[in-house]
């Protein structure tokens, strides 16, 4: 079963009614007859339903059985008595899916075929295999459950770790031990990484000793195709485009890679090893045991030896490593490198695409270029008919000249305004004793 989630941003808990006795003691009971209260079970279907999935998913439960469901949903001693009803409805709506179908085989073609798992919701091959299961079973057995809304998260989940985001290959356990918060057993990691190989996210093989796992970073193409079809189906075979392989260089580096791991144990055990030789070989002089000193030093030295050749050997490895890495970019490379001279091949193999076409175009463009600025032109002109341009300047000139006319009189004729106060003129002293003479 899984784990819970510890970046969950709630845990599960039960709801609030569960402590209301005269609530909880109606959705334990059997539902009612339909007839006389048809809405009775559809209320009990909702709250179970809706608690199931609320649980599974904040739990991150992916493969449950009904025993589970009793454990976490008794309420003094009892347990829901419609759950196998509600179990089966849930089945019927997708809810969840018994892991009888989804583990059934569709593809026996497949290189991963230990670990092929399907969805198959009807299929009459799934059927007869079933039947023919059953007549050999003597004892009965528990259905499990999954759930595909769980499926779901815990694969984009993955999808979201950092080994996604590179086409590294490594075993399946190596992927488990490095992230064991996700991959919580081994059920669940089948079911997962089947999905996901389904989807096309990763590519898996199992035909060496080691299940070897490659996760596949999307083209264009790809990403294109997932943009148009972004649901994630709980039955992946219908959404695979193509089988990515596992290629020979990734067996190789997958080879080396696992050589290096155990070449690298073995240095870190030689070199604690000799260590512990060199510390004997001083324990043993300081009690006066020189031939156990010996010894230990003459084994030191052998080791010594073996370390330096592993150490060589493992320098050789990682060489081999690096060159086989850059093989891989290399082959990208040169894979760009032949695409872009195909296009290129096809942009000036079109028969339009010739020099005395371009030139017979460029000449049609020039023509039309011409023929457009001489509509503009006449376009451009006044639709009211000019007079004489030179008859005219004449008028303009007499007009000027009557002005300047004007001007020149109005000088010369020109007076001083007329005051606003009368005049009065002071007489002088002089003028003021100046008798007047009678005429």
């Amino acid at each position: 079963m899984g784990s819970p989630d510890s970046s969950s941003s709630r845990a599960f808990r039960l709801p609030d009614c569960w402590k209301d006795d005269v609530r909880m003691t109606a959705l334990f009971a059997l539902p009612r007859n339909e007839s006389l209260n048809p809405h009775d079970w559809a209320g009990k279907y909702k709250f179970w339903k809706e608690l199931i999935l609320e649980w599974a998913t904040l739990n991150q439960i992916l493969v449950f059985d009904v025993e589970d469901i009793k454990k976490v949903f008794v309420r003094n001693g009892k347990f829901p008595a419609s759950l196998n009803r509600v179990l089966e409805d849930m089945k019927k709506n997708g809810d969840i899916v018994t892991k009888d179908q989804y583990s059934y085989q569709t593809d026996q073609s497949s290189s991963w075929a230990r670990w092929g798992i399907s969805l198959i919701t009807s299929s009459v091959a799934w059927s007869w295999n079933k039947v023919m299961t059953s007549l050999t079973e003597t004892e009965e057995t528990i259905p499990k459950y999954v759930v595909p809304s769980v499926l779901k998260k815990m694969c984009e989940k993955i999808l979201q770790l950092p080994i996604a985001s590179s086409e590294e290959i490594m075993e399946v356990e190596e992927l488990t031990d490095l992230h064991p918060e996700v991959f919580g057993n081994d059920e669940e990691t089948q079911l997962i990484l089947n999905h996901l190989q389904n989807l096309g996210k990763v590519a898996i093989e199992a035909s060496s000793d080691q299940t070897m796992i490659k996760f596949i970073i999307p083209t264009i193409k790809t990403k294109q195709s997932q943009l148009n079809n972004s649901g994630w189906s709980v039955s992946p075979a219908k959404q695979k485009e193509k089988t990515i392989e596992i290629t020979e260089v990734d067996r190789s580096l997958a080879t080396l890679k696992r050589t290096e791991k155990l070449l690298n144990d073995e240095i870190e055990s030689m070199e604690m090893e000799m260590k512990t030789l060199e510390q004997t070989a001083r324990a043993r002089l300081k009690e006066g045991s020189r031939g156990a000193a010996k010894a230990a030093l003459y084994r030191r030295k052998q080791l010594q030896a073996v370390f330096e050749k592993r150490n060589q050997a493992l320098s050789n490895i990682q060489t081999m490593k690096l060159q086989l890495g850059q093989a891989k970019t290399d082959s990208k490379v040169m894979e760009a490198y032949k695409i872009g001279l195909s296009a290129l091949k096809n942009s000036f193999g079109d028969p339009s695409m010739n020099e005395e076409k371009i030139q017979d175009t460029l000449f049609e463009l020039e023509t039309v270029l011409e023929q457009h600025r001489d509509i503009e032109n006449i376009m451009s002109q006044s639709l009211v008919q000019e007079e004489n341009e030179s008859d005219l300047e004449e008028e303009l000139k007499n007009i000027m000249a009557e002005a300047n006319s004007q001007s020149a009189l109005e000088e010369e004729l020109f007076l001083p305004s007329v005051p606003s106060e009368s005049p009065t003129k002071e007489a002088t002293p002089a003028q003021a004793v100046r008798p007047v003479v009678a005429p």
